[in-house]
This record gives structure tokens, sequence and C-alpha cells, in this order.
């Protein structure tokens, strides 16, 4: 059996950097999970960077913006605390939270293509007033505006958004599409779906809350046997019997130690 690892997988710039960033304090707190993968919060956690779920669980210290950033609300009452704030929100995060804020301004009607619950897009959608969140092609069918501008969440997929641009235009008057998916996301799917094709069987790494490795995921099972796993301890042996060829492709917050573990596991079978 041969392994074959993606080109572009694990940590993205984004990740990286909020990592480092939180990693350099002591006895902070971080609000919700600063990256989605249990390992890091894990390594946190040893550092007394406990998680919190409302700036309202914390009168003193250190806050952490997480990487995916937060909402415009939450990060008014921290000041108000006067809280020394660490904001490790990915700057391409920043840069949607920044178009919205334009686009609003200039009386556009927001569309944002995104997951309603993730923490990423409750942060863009509190910078506007009109703002609707859709998820698939058929949310947009009944969207009809005279000007409105489409975001995407930085971690959707390219395909799904090419998708509802084409039915709003339909629908629209004057529609601006900005593709604020993030390089790092694009080059991962693409290289997983290379993978994928070529493989009997992909092993997709990453925390089953992370919304850019259910992407990778979904990608992967429309070509190949797909398997989504968090640690080496949840591999299964029975999985590689009969197979040839693995491919093995990781979210952008999976850290490097994580996939060496498990890579080194499926190459023991």
């Amino acid at each position: 059996m041969k392994i074959i690892c993606a080109e572009n997988m694990g940590f993205c710039f984004g990740v990286k950097r909020a990592v480092d960033m939180a990693l350099k304090q002591e006895n902070a707190f971080v609000l919700g999970q600063l990256i989605h993968n249990p390992q890091v919060v894990e390594l946190l956690e040893k550092r007394g960077i406990k998680e919190i779920k409302s700036v309202d669980d914390i009168e003193k210290g250190i806050l952490i913006i997480t990487a995916h950033g937060t909402t415009k609300s939450n990060i008014i009452k921290a000041k108000s605390k006067k809280l020394d704030i660490i904001d490790t929100t990915c700057p391409l995060v920043k840069k949607v939270q920044n178009l919205v804020k334009e686009f609003n301004n200039k009386g556009y009607d927001l569309i944002l293509f995104g997951d309603k619950g993730h923490s990423e897009v409750k942060g863009i959608v509190s910078n506007a007033e009109n703002i609707i969140v859709v998820s698939t092609k058929e949310d947009t069918k009944n969207i009809f505006v005279k000007k409105a501008c489409l975001l995407s969440q930085t971690t959707q997929s390219i395909k799904k958004f090419n998708e509802i641009s084409k039915v709003l235009k339909s629908n629209v008057n004057e529609l601006k599409i900005i593709n604020t998916i993030c390089d790092a996301t694009k080059k991962r799917q693409d290289s997983a779906m290379n993978t994928a094709k070529k493989c009997d069987l992909m092993v997709v790494i990453g925390g089953y809350n992370s919304a850019n490795t259910k992407r990778l995921r979904e990608i992967c099972s429309k070509i190949t046997e797909t398997k989504q796993i968090e640690t080496a301890k949840e591999i299964k042996k029975e999985w590689f019997k009969g197979k040839s060829l693995v491919g093995i492709t990781a979210g952008a917050s999976t850290p490097d130690f994580v996939i060496k573990e498990i890579k080194k596991k499926i190459e023991s079978f």
C-alpha cells in the first residue's frame, strides 16, 4: 500500500498566526475555540489559556479573540471592561468584515454565502444592518433586491459560490460580486480533489467542527471512499484492506504533529 499526501494541507497563514500569538500568552482567556482543532485547544489549556463562552465570563485580564473573529458587540463589551484584547482574527476575515461595512455604508443590501451558526459568519454579520446569509443556491431563489453585494465566508466552496452568483445575477438589478474565499482554502480544496482522483481511499484529518475540513471531506467523498478523523486513535486497520493507494489531506486548522502521527500509524499497517 502506497500513501500520498495532498500538496497543500494543514495550517494556513491565518491559523499559524493565531496560534503563534496565543502561545505568547499565559493565564489568558479565549472567546470560544481559538481554532477548530481539539489538540491545539488542549495545548492552550496547558498554558493556562481557558476557553470562555461569553465576554460576561471575564471581569479582568487578557481576552484572546479567535482566528474566526467575533461580533462587534463583543469587542465593544470587552473594551468597556478595559480587558487586554489580543485579536488573532485572520486578516482575510477582517477584510470581509471591512467590505461588509463599506458596502453597507454605500447603501447596498449584503448577501453572505456561509454557515449561519459559524463564529466567522456571526462576526461578519454584526457589521451590517441589511445582510442575508445563504448556504445553498436554493436559499437565493426568493431574493429580489435592486442593489446588492455578494461576499463569502472565507472557507466556503468556490464551486457553490459561483452557483449562487449565477442565480443572484438573474434576481438582482445591480449585483456586486466579491469572491472572499481565501487562496489557502482554494489551494487545499484543489489539492484534495487532485489527490482523491488518484486514490482508493482518502483520509481527511481535522476537527469535526472545522468548516474547512468538512468541505475537504465533502469534496473527496464525491470522488472516492473517504474517512475523516481527528486523531490517530480513530484509525481502523480494516479501512485499508485491499487498498493500493491511500491519500491524506488535512484542514487548515490541523497541526503538523497530528498529521505526522496519523501518517506514521497508517504506514505501520
